[in-house]
C-alpha cells in the first residue's frame, strides 16, 4: 500500500506470515519511502499490524475474490452471450431460409395470380360475347315471336276472310252483278235482239218450207224484218252487254284495291248483311211458329 509524504512515497511492505503454528512468528509491518532520486528508504519498524492495513488486506482478499467470481460471471455471461450468439445465428439462419421461402411461395402465388387474373379476363371476355350472342338471340327469338303471332293473326284473319267471302261475300257480290239495272237492261236488249233474230230466222224458214211444198215464190216483206240483219243487231247486243260498265262492278274493284279488300266488302253489303240476317231470323221465327203449330 503507497503513502505520500512530502516529496517521498511510502509503501508499506508486510513482512512475516499471518498463519498460526509454531514456526510462524509475528507479522511486521516496514515503511518504506522512495526519494526523488529512486532510492528506497525503510522507515522506523513495528512489531504490530495497524488496523486500518488489516483492513485493508481484508477488502484487498475480498475485492480479489469479487473479482473472481466476477471474472468467472463475466466468463459465463461470455458463454451464454456466445451461444446466444451461435442460435441468434441458428434463428437468422432459419428465418432468412423462411423468408427465401416465402419469397419464393410469393413469387409462385404472383404467378399464380397473374395467371388466375389473365383466366379471369379471358373467362369475363367470353362471358360478354356469350351475353351479346344471348342478347341478340332473345331479341331475334323476340321478333319470330312477334312475327309468328302477326302471322298467326293475319292467319286467322285470312280465315274469316275466307269464310266470309265464301258463306256471303261471294253471294253479295253476284246478287249485286245480277240486280244491276244495267244488268237488267243489257239482257232485256240481248232478249229482245235474240227473239227478233229467232223470229226472222223461223219466219223464213217457214217460208222455205211453204214455198217447197207450194211452190210459190213467198217473201218475208210482210215480216217486219225484211232486209234487216238481225244477227248482227244480236251480236252488237252481246258485245255492248259485254263491254258495258256496271256500277256495282266499279265499286266491287275499288273494294277489291285495297289491302283490307273484305273489310270493305263487308261495309259495302253491310245493308244486304243487315236484310240477310232479318230473313234468316224471320225464317228460323216462322219454322218454329209451323213446329209449334203441327
Amino acid at each position: 500500500m503507497q503513502v505520500a509524504c512530502g516529496r517521498s512515497t511510502g509503501l508499506w511492505c508486510l513482512e512475516g506470515s499471518l498463519e498460526s503454528g509454531e514456526d510462524s512468528r509475528p507479522c511486521r509491518w516496514s515503511l518504506l519511502f522512495v526519494n526523488q532520486a529512486g532510492d528506497l528508504e525503510e522507515s522506523c519498524d513495528t512489531s504490530s499490524v495497524p488496523a486500518a492495513a488489516e483492513a485493508i488486506a481484508v477488502k484487498a482478499v475480498e475485492a480479489e475474490a469479487r473479482l473472481a467470481k466476477a471474472l468467472e460471471e463475466a466468463k459465463e455471461a461470455g458463454a451464454r452471450a456466445a451461444k446466444a450468439l451461435e442460435e441468434a445465428k441458428e434463428r437468422e439462419g432459419r428465418v432468412s431460409k423462411a423468408l427465401e421461402g416465402a419469397n419464393a411461395d410469393r413469387t409462385r402465388l404472383n404467378q399464380i395470380v397473374g395467371s388466375l387474373q389473365a383466366e379471369v379476363q379471358t373467362r369475363e371476355a367470353q362471358l360478354a360475347e356469350i351475353t351479346t350472342r344471348v342478347t341478340v338471340a332473345e331479341k331475334r327469338a323476340n321478333e319470330a315471336v312477334e312475327a309468328r303471332d302477326g302471322l298467326t293473326s293475319s292467319f286467322n284473319q285470312l280465315e274469316a276472310d275466307r269464310e266470309w267471302m265464301r258463306c256471303h261475300g261471294i253471294a253479295h257480290i253476284v246478287k249485286a252483278i245480277l240486280n244491276a239495272p244495267e244488268t237488267a237492261t243489257g239482257i232485256d236488249l240481248i232478249k229482245q235482239r235474240a227473239r227478233d233474230a229467232g223470229f226472222k230466222a223461223g219466219y223464213n224458214r217457214c217460208i222455205g218450207h211453204i214455198n217447197i211444198l207450194s211452190k210459190g215464190g213467198y217473201t218475208n216483206e210482210r215480216s217486219g224484218f225484211c232486209d234487216v240483219d238481225t244477227e248482227a243487231l244480236l251480236e252488237a247486243a252481246c258485245s255492248s252487254f259485254y263491254d258495258m260498265s256496271i256500277s256495282a262492278v266499279e265499286k266491287l274493284d275499288e273494294c277489291l284495291e285495297v289491302a283490307d279488300y273484305v273489310d270493305h266488302l263487308r261495309m259495302l253489303y253491310a245493308d244486304a248483311e243487315e236484310l240477310e240476317e232479318e230473313n234468316t231470323a224471320g225464317d228460323g221465327q216462322d219454322s218454329a211458329g209451323t213446329s209449334g203449330t203441327k
